[in-house]
């Protein structure tokens, strides 16, 4: 899927929630770890601040930006408090980090029912501390697998009417052409922006 590379340079803060709307930008309006869209979840309200590094163990980094990820609010409870002993990193159990490999390639992959498959110790720990095979990430990342499909098919569409209007000399054929093309342009943009493709 992705790997969250931060371009905001907020100013320091001493409450973690001043930095929301950066966070909301750098991570692209989606859930740093199942990705999932505020489109799709029903807006900013089902999002929180996760503390990559918990507080417990990092308190030194409760404002620290590069610390602080965007997630909706079911994975950050199922993250919650966890960190891995020295012991379990050594053995390369530990959280994949979003903003610093995309997880869903080095990590898992995916299975055809949606399900995430770990490939090595990094995403069975991931995978197993914020439950990424949740019922409703695996309907999510079938109904996404559709939604690309889809906009292909219709990215396929738009091209074909577009050489259909470069053919055609009528002024009325030529605006019903151009009235499909953008009805096609803005569903392929909202299905675009709802399932993060």
């Amino acid at each position: 899927m992705s790997k969250f590379v931060r371009q905001e340079i907020p100013p320091q803060f001493d409450d973690c929630k001043e930095y929301l709307p950066f966070l909301r930008r750098d991570f692209r309006y989606r859930c740093a770890y199942c990705e999932r869209t505020e489109t799709f979840l029903g807006g900013e309200e089902f999002f929180e601040i996760d503390h990559f590094r918990p507080l417990w163990r990092f308190l030194e980094q409760v404002t620290h930006y590069p610390n602080l990820y965007y997630s909706c609010g079911k994975c950050n409870r199922h993250k919650g408090r966890t960190w891995p002993s020295d012991d379990q990193i050594s053995g390369g159990f530990r959280f994949a980090d979003p903003c610093q490999e995309d997880m869903y390639v080095e990590h898992f992959q995916e299975m055809p029912d949606g399900r995430l498959q770990p490939v090595n110790n990094c995403g069975r720990y991931t995978g197993e501390h914020i439950r990424l095979n949740r019922l409703n990430l695996l309907s999510w990342r079938q109904l996404r697998r559709q939604m690309a499909q889809e906009l292909r098919t219709l990215a396929h569409a738009a091209d074909r009417l577009e050489a259909a209007l470069a053919a055609e000399l009528d002024l009325t054929s030529q605006n019903q052409i151009r009235e499909e093309i953008e009805t096609l342009n803005i569903h392929i943009a909202r299905v675009s922006q709802r399932f993060s493709l």
